[in-house]
């Protein structure tokens, strides 16, 4: 198939602007082409007439004016980032770190707890604790094994610790080395130095003795955390407004002590949302969370991520009971329109989006989650470069665009969701929070704990790995299925029930009434039996003659693959128990993107989509079927034209859009519904999975057997079909017509059941039209094949249409000759249509047809005799 990726042709500019100033360096270093001092106002002046590009965390943001340090400010304290000319490898000029950049430069940089000298490849112990989210200008590199020192790194944070909130001669020292620099070119955004405020105290000299201690802990709290509201201001936003909620009241009246009582909008009834540490009937305190379980609504905050700008190591050990939802999330804005990162369940795969500030990225684990059981995600990131790890699956490596390398955490962690979704849904692409339990997290060696720091009954448990607060999560109480032996190679999956609803004054008004007390459901063991089983333990052997799909069910055949490239035919009959399903999908990539077709209901309509990959084209059934009753459905497409045949009803018909013909298909086929593992269309137009029976599927005129044919099923029942009680005797085959059936008889036995044995084999065999002999002795086999064949057939029928001999190579399919499904392969068929002899054959090369019109119509009843000869051409 041809292929059809759209072409994107990117071009990146890189603007170099040279400053007038210069940093002073040691007489064997190289001097630095390009010098962007920080200031710490966005004011500006025109003081100078010299062109200069202001670069900030945004990006380029003023590239034909020139910005000088704001008035009042010490020119003389900023610092600054200097790129040298040259690799890393090359020139051993950096006192610690050195990064290679794109453009054969190279920048310097320092551990944790140490600042860059004016040299610009010195590194001076702070004096004061910077904040790890304080971002310098950061430009486009290639990512180099130069990682730091950890045990270093986590001293000079032991160090710089020790000196938060004082104040000594060496600051003045360090910074007064800029005294003599020219700063005209010097540009910094306010927003680049989150410590502002207590920065600029440092640097005016101000010692801490002259500011008064009230104010200066509160700048330290909230300097050293979170630089805006704290998690615990930001609460009261993901609880409902309460004068949005009142119109509610009378449908939400569950006394919830501490907590308010909400809506659940999937269930229809309301619930007790409680605080963190708190549950119950009345919210009552005391609940203590080991392993959280979130409800799609909860969520728990932590301190925003500290010592995570650059390098995140990650781990997340979780049980979905969903393929959607919220792992983890934290960034620089509530609505991360800054930089972010974040783990979702997208589709039962887990996706991995990050963005330092000047372009997302995004990574997709290769295998789905196993709902219901315990999976392990591991990430690791540094700076632009992101790996991931599901389970024991495949390593992913992606990278985020752009010129920024460091993220910005001022935001809470949120596990499980977060207190503001909706607005996330854009960046995040998923609406709900996690349903399911979430038993360890761990973020570069610090392990999570889902309550809160209690100096008192837990003095080891620090206050930054401590949940500042939660709302709606409840103890997941054991593994459903830890106790649950399923047989016969079932899997156990654990299933939460919906939740109770009481019905009063049952009237033409009857209205769900909520209880008096609902709390989140505790998920119940399933067992997802193999094909041919069923029972709660999948211990009974099924008779299967007739599937049955029961919402959970499915059967996976082979991929059609390329038997479907220019052509296609499905026929199904089947028995719809409800108005919503899927019947049948297959599709071209694991993550439901690219080519596919579909056969659903949708609204008790029957619907075929097909996309070959330049649009999607959706066909519907005029009328809508009748669930309870069976129903006969064909599609058949050639190139872009398409055509939807049901019962007796108008035949549908329309063009795929776009100029694409081909139909590429190399994943399975399903049948009765897509596991929830497996990615589908998200524009189809029913996704809920089929209840009800099939008894018949054809591909391309063959019919396919729906047991013996599958590859593979789950919780497949048998249907309440005649067919399933085995009526058929002496190892006849029951085939279902309808809500009937009928035998087929091995040869010697006849009859409706195939009771009667045949005493005397007869002459001349008579055909009912679905009677068939086969002969498969290899001497006649012989006979029919080679460069030569000499037949004699005689023959006699009153019906117009039927076959009177098939050989070849493959399966025959329904039709004469192979026009709407031909074998594989070498074959020969010889019938009659519309009461004329009709011969088609295929040597290798392609089909030819004959057709006999000398004798008039041949389905008179009476005898004739055809003489057939073939042989090679001279």
């Amino acid at each position: 198939m041809t292929a059809k990726v759209a072409g994107v042709v990117v071009v990146v500019a890189v603007v170099v602007c040279w400053g007038t100033g210069q940093a002073a360096s040691a007489p064997s270093a190289p001097p630095p082409i390009l010098s962007l001092p920080y200031s710490p106002s966005s004011s500006s002046s025109s003081s100078s007439s010299s062109s200069s590009v202001s670069v900030g965390k945004n990006g380029l943001r003023n590239a034909n004016s020139l910005s000088s340090v704001g008035s009042g400010v010490n020119k003389d304290k900023l610092p600054f980032e200097a790129v040298f000319q040259g690799l890393c490898e090359n020139i051993k000029l950096c006192d610690q770190l050195c990064y290679n950049l794109h453009d054969g430069t190279f920048e310097c940089t320092c551990h944790q707890g140490y600042t860059l000298d004016a040299d610009g490849y010195s590194c001076t112990r702070m004096n004061y604790s910077k904040l790890e989210s304080s971002i310098l200008y950061e430009k486009e590199a290639s990512f180099v094994a130069v990682l730091e020192d950890d045990e270093a790194a986590e001293d000079d944070d032991k160090d710089a610790s020790l000196l938060r909130g004082r104040h000594d001669s060496s600051s003045s020292s360090s910074s007064s080395s800029l005294d003599d620099q020219d700063v005209d070119n010097q540009l910094i955004d306010r927003a680049d130095i989150l410590n502002y405020d207590r920065y600029k105290m440092l640097r005016d000299g101000q010692q801490q003795e002259d500011v008064d201690p009230a104010v200066l802990q509160e700048l330290e709290g909230r300097y050293l955390t979170s630089p805006g509201p704290n998690l615990e201001q930001k609460v009261p936003s993901a609880l409902p407004n309460l004068r949005a909620t009142q119109s509610l009241t009378s449908m939400c009246q569950l006394e919830c002590g501490l907590g308010r009582c909400q809506l659940d909008a999937a269930a229809g009834v309301p619930r007790c949302l409680c605080p963190l540490g708190r549950g119950g009937r009345y919210c009552h305190p005391g609940v203590h969370i080991e392993t959280a379980r979130f409800h799609g609504s909860s969520w728990v905050g932590f301190s925003p991520l500290r010592e995570a700008y650059r390098d995140v190591q990650l781990t997340l050990e979780f049980k979905p009971e969903g393929g959607e939802g919220v792992l983890l999330v934290s960034g620089e804005n509530d609505d991360l329109s800054g930089d972010f990162m974040a783990a979702v369940l997208v589709g039962a795969y887990v996706e991995f989006r990050w963005d330092c500030g000047s372009g997302a990225g995004s990574v997709r684990s290769p295998e789905a989650v196993t709902l219901g059981e315990w999976n392990r995600l591991t990430v690791y990131r540094h700076r632009w470069d992101v790996w991931l790890q599901l389970n024991d699956g495949h390593h992913v490596q992606g990278r985020s665009e752009g010129l920024f390398s460091r993220i910005t955490f001022r935001e809470p962690l949120y596990v499980g969701g977060s207190n503001n979704l909706t607005s996330l849904a854009p960046r995040l692409g998923v609406t709900d929070g996690l349903r399911g339990c979430v038993r360890r997290l761990q973020v570069n060696d610090h392990v999570y704990r889902f309550r809160r720091s209690d100096p008192l009954r837990e003095p080891n448990l620090s206050a930054d790995y401590a949940a500042l607060d939660g709302w709606g999560i409840t103890e997941c109480i054991g593994d459903a299925c830890s106790e649950v032996e399923c047989q016969h190679g079932g899997k156990c999956v654990a299933s939460t029930p919906p939740p109770p609803t009481a019905l009063h004054n049952q009237s033409s008004h009857t209205t769900p009434t909520p209880p008096p007390f609902f709390a989140p459901p505790t998920p119940t063991p399933t067992c997802l039996c193999p094909l041919g089983y069923s029972g709660e333990y999948c211990e009974k052997q099924l008779n299967l003659e007739v599937p049955s799909f029961n919402g959970s069910s499915h059967l996976v055949f082979p991929a059609l693959g390329g038997s479907v490239l220019s052509w296609l035919e499905v026929e199904l009959v089947f028995r719809a128990a409800s108005t919503e399903g899927v019947l049948l999908y297959e599709g071209h990539r694991s993550d439901g993107t690219g080519d596919f077709i579909a056969l659903t209901i949708a609204q008790a309509h029957v619907l075929f989509t097909i996309d070959l990959g330049s649009g999607v084209l959706t066909l519907r059934s005029e009328y809508p079927i009748r669930p309870g009753v069976w129903h006969w459905a064909r599609v058949s497409r050639t190139g872009r034209r398409a055509w939807l045949y049901v019962d007796d009803q108008p035949v549908v018909s329309g063009l795929t859009p776009g100029g694409f013909t081909m139909l590429s298909l190399s994943h399975p086929l399903y049948l009765g519904g897509v596991p929830p593992t497996s990615a589908t269309q998200p524009i189809l137009p029913a996704a809920l999975p089929f209840t009800g029976c099939v008894q018949k599927l054809a591909l391309n005129g063959r019919p396919v057997h729906l047991v013996s044919g599958a590859v593979s099923g789950s919780n497949v029942a048998s249907c309440d079909h005649p067919c399933s009680q085995r009526p058929c005797d002496n190892g006849g085959v029951c085939d279902p017509h309808g809500a009937s059936y009928s035998c087929r008889c091995p040869l010697g036995f006849k009859d409706a059941h195939c009771q009667s044995r045949v005493v005397t084999q007869a002459a001349t065999p008579s055909f009912s039209g679905r009677s068939f002999l086969k002969y498969d002795d290899p001497e006649i086999l012989k006979r029919v094949s080679g460069d030569k064949l000499h037949l004699w057939l005689r023959f006699r029928s009153e019906a117009p249409d039927g076959l009177l001999m098939w050989a070849g190579e493959g399966h025959i399919t329904s039709s004469l000759g192979g026009l709407l499904g031909p074998p594989p392969g070498d074959s020969l068929t010889l019938g009659l249509q519309d009461g004329r002899l009709s011969l088609s054959y295929n040597l290798g090369s392609g089909f030819a047809h004959l057709t006999y019109n000398n004798t008039g119509r041949l389905d008179d009843g009476q005898w004739h005799t055809v003489r057939l000869s073939r042989c090679v051409a001279v």
